[in-house]
C-alpha cells in the first residue's frame, strides 16, 4: 500500500535522513569532546536521543558512525551542489576555483572533522579507514574536475590532479589561515589563482 502513497515513503525517508543526521551530529560532538575511543554507542545514542539498536541497524558498529561523518562532511560543505556546478560550466578558471571553493567550505565548516581524523589516524585503525575513504573522494573528486578542465583552451600541466590536491592539503590551509591569520575569503582567492597559475600553461 505504501507503494502507491509517494509522498508517505518521502516522508519517512526524510524522517529516515533526519535521524541518521541527528546521530552523526551527537557523535560527532563526542568524538570532539572526548575523543573516539572514550565515546561508546550508549553515549551516542543518549545524546542523539535514540536507542543504540537504532545506531547499530544504521551504521553497524561505531566504526560505521564514524565513516559516517565523511557523508555529513560532504554535505555540510556543499560538496554536492559544487560538483552539480562543475558540470554546468567548462570555463576553466571556473572550474578551478570551484577547487578552491570545495577546499575552503570543507575547512570552515568541518574543520573539527578534518582535525579529529587526522590527528587520530596514527593511533586508531577505524580514524585510519575513515581519513582514507575522506581522501580518496577529495581525490576522486580533483580528478574529476581536472578532467574537465582538460577540455578547455589552455593546455594542462602534467600531473595536475597531483598538484591540486597538495595545494588543497589541510597543512597549507592551517598554515594560511591558522597560523598566519588569513581570512577564509583571502585563502580562497589565493587558491585559486595558485591553481590558475599552477595547472594551466
Amino acid at each position: 500500500m505504501s507503494a502507491d502513497l509517494p509522498g508517505i515513503v518521502r516522508l519517512r525517508d526524510r524522517r529516515e535522513a533526519l535521524t541518521l543526521r541527528t546521530i552523526l551530529t551527537a557523535a560527532r560532538g563526542l568524538f570532539a569532546e572526548r575523543g573516539y575511543a572514550r565515546t561508546p554507542i550508549r553515549v551516542i545514542a543518549q545524546e542523539a536521543g535514540v536507542s543504540p539498536q537504532t545506531i547499530y541497524a544504521h551504521f553497524g558498529s561505531k566504526a560505521g558512525v564514524l565513516s559516517g561523518l565523511v557523508d555529513l562532511l560532504d554535505d555540510e560543505a556543499g560538496i554536492p551542489d559544487l560538483v552539480a556546478e562543475a558540470s554546468r560550466t567548462e570555463d576553466q578558471v571556473a572550474l578551478l576555483g570551484l577547487l578552491a571553493t570545495v577546499a575552503r567550505q570543507v575547512r570552515e565548516r568541518c574543520g573539527d572533522i578534518v582535525t579529529m581524523l587526522s590527528s587520530g589516524a596514527a593511533v586508531d585503525p577505524d580514524i585510519a579507514a575513515t581519513q582514507a575513504e575522506g581522501a580518496r573522494r577529495n581525490r576522486l573528486g580533483v580528478e574529476m574536475v581536472v578532467d574537465r578542465v582538460r577540455g578547455g583552451g589552455r593546455a594542462v600541466v602534467p600531473r595536475a590532479a597531483d598538484i591540486a590536491v597538495a595545494l588543497m592539503s589541510a597543512d597549507v590551509h592551517t598554515s594560511l589561515v591558522a597560523e598566519a591569520g588569513w581570512s577564509h575569503d583571502d585563502y580562497e582567492a589565493w587558491l585559486k589563482d595558485t591553481l590558475v597559475a599552477a595547472l594551466l600553461r
